[in-house]
């Protein structure tokens, strides 16, 4: 992974909303997948989840990687 960029994990699992106005980069708690590529693989990964106990949906996927991507 450390080829790359950027590393965005995708998750049907808790985490902070970066947009959130308490939320920084030092107190952001990340999705567990997050943080397990984190610390094995030592590379910076973000992380984007929706817990609504449904399936992500696929057009969902695509617009949430299409914003992480302009934003940078």
């Amino acid at each position: 992974m450390q080829k790359f960029k950027k590393v965005i994990c995708i998750e049907g699992n808790w985490s902070d909303d970066p947009k959130q106005d308490i939320v920084n980069e030092d107190n952001r708690r990340f999705s567990a997948l997050a943080m397990m590529l984190r610390s094995r693989y030592l590379v910076d990964v973000d992380c984007w989840s929706e817990v609504r106990g449904q399936p992500i949906k696929p057009n969902t996927i695509q617009r949430v990687l299409l914003e992480k991507l302009k934003q940078k």
